[in-house]
């Protein structure tokens, strides 16, 4: 046999062996486990691991899956929501468990008003994930998918807009919504509620604020509260599911109101939330009003769980009235935390705090009712209520800007009551100029001992500002000519 012939023959063996050797090691398969973590450590459940395409696993709860290693899985794909995808070469098997750390994707950007103010308070959410913006306006939204973006603050006209998933900064412009609102009673939610619909269908009203609990201490909804019943507050004039369903259908923005703190059902029902009179030893009354205790805990926690019952049943707003410390009161008034001046201020922004902290998650936005020289004070009035410190929470003020309840020598005039639209003017400007922050200001406005030009005289300084209104009439008649058709 010639030389030739061999080295052909060996050659050929050579690579029938090598074909076999490929075959042997592509054939073979070994398991071994992925760990996928997110940048800060933690297990990503649900990361999808892939290859040309397709799925070959996905992780645990505890961020692990099981795979088979083979020749050709060079270039695994690793895919979570809410994170930026990576590749992991594979060129031979794992000696143990394989890890692989995905960042996550962030959404980020500021929001502010019409005239570039940066606005705090604000939500942007992306899939599941939601952030809020701080006192610069700026956000970041971690974890956040690819798709619609929902920017809501409560109270403000909400924006939404398609994200591509890219990294940069967003700049968002939302505007308050400009309500128009008049009060409705819990006896007139009963006997004359398609009648306010209607009003809103034929006028420029686009919202209505009903009692949940008045002055009287009365619950007009069907509540689940314990307390309410026990002590017979319950009475009730409506569903408030029905009702809010129906002015939603309207196009209406519903407010509810609760009278927190002036309540002489609870009072005497339930005496150990009660301002109590030391002079008499029995529940503090003056001028026929009744207060709880705004320092205490009872007291404000009925309140609270009125209201988020009230936003479960899909309200837009809860206003809460009569959130202060009685006024005039005597000496002989005993409160359970005390009530020098500092204690009043910081109880009723943190009472307003908390029912943000509370009722946001529930979708309300949070309002409170504040006297109307409140704008102008510089203290809190003696009842708690200190402009600055209530602005730096909630996210609707509403001065009560009646001109009869101002006294001769406010603004300079001698009777007030014979100047509305001016009086209201120079109020809401003193309320503008001392804001902690952006937020809305929507006046209660005076619809009662007044002609209907005088009411329009108000609506019109208001609107003037670029703000709401809401008409106040203890009975709910509403001087239905001093509104645009």
């Amino acid at each position: 046999m010639s030389r030739a012939l061999i080295l052909r023959l060996l050659i050929g063996l050579s690579v029938v062996w090598g074909a076999w050797a490929v075959w042997t090691i592509q054939g073979r398969s070994q398991p071994f486990a992925m760990v996928v973590i997110d940048d800060l450590g933690q297990p990503i459940a649900g990361a999808k691991i892939g290859w040309r395409g397709r799925v070959l696993a996905e992780t645990d709860r505890n961020g692990r899956a099981q795979l088979q290693w083979e020749r050709g899985l060079e270039g695994l794909s690793i895919n979570a929501t809410g994170f930026q995808g990576t590749s992991l070469p594979l060129l031979s098997p794992p000696t143990g468990d394989l890890e692989a750390v995905l960042r996550a994707s962030f959404l980020r950007g500021r929001i502010v008003d019409a005239e570039d103010r940066p606005l705090e308070g604000a939500y942007v959410t992306t899939g599941s994930q939601t952030a809020v913006s701080d006192g610069e306006g700026r956000f970041a939204v971690r974890n956040a998918e690819p798709g619609t973006v929902q920017v809501w603050r409560p109270a403000w006209e909400g924006s939404s807009f398609d994200w591509d998933g890219q990294s940069g900064q967003e700049r968002f412009v939302i505007a308050p919504e400009m309500l128009k609102a008049v009060h409705i009673g819990g006896e007139a939610a009963q006997e004359s509620w398609p009648s306010f619909l209607r009003m809103v269908e034929r006028t420029e009203l686009n919202a209505v604020m009903i009692d949940l609990k008045d002055e009287s201490g009365a619950v007009f909804f069907d509540t689940a509260n314990e307390a309410a019943r026990m002590i017979g507050a319950v009475d009730v004039r409506y569903d408030l599911v029905d009702l809010v369903g129906s002015a939603h259908q309207a196009n209406a923005y519903v407010i509810g109101r609760i009278v927190a703190f002036q309540d002489p059902i609870a009072a005497q029902g339930a005496p150990d939330w009660a301002v109590w009179d030391t002079a008499i030893n029995a529940p503090y009354a003056h001028n026929g009003q009744f207060f709880l205790d705004p320092t205490d805990p009872g007291a404000q926690a009925y309140a609270l769980e009125l209201a988020a019952e009230a936003c479960e049943a899909g309200l837009d707003e809860i206003q809460f009235d009569y959130v202060r410390f009685p006024d005039g009161r005597r000496d002989g008034a005993r409160f359970d935390g005390g009530a020098s001046a500092e204690v009043r201020v910081a109880t009723v922004r943190d009472f307003l705090g908390t029912a943000v902290a509370a009722l946001h998650p529930l979708g309300c936005a949070v309002g409170a009712d504040i006297f109307g020289f409140i704008t102008s004070a510089v203290d809190d009035g003696g009842i708690g209520q200190q402009w600055e410190e209530l602005t730096k929470v909630v996210d609707v003020a509403s001065p009560m800007l009646y001109p009869s309840h101002y006294t001769s020598g406010w603004y300079g005039y001698q009777v007030p009551s014979d100047h509305p639209g001016p009086l209201v003017a120079e109020a809401l400007d003193d309320a503008l100029t001392r804001l902690s922050r952006e937020i809305v200001v929507r006046p209660w406005l005076q619809d009662f001992a007044y002609t209907e030009e005088q009411v329009r005289a108000q609506i019109e300084e208001a609107e003037e500002r670029g703000l709401g209104w809401m008409l106040w009439n203890a009975a709910s008649e509403v001087s239905v000519g001093a509104l645009r058709p």
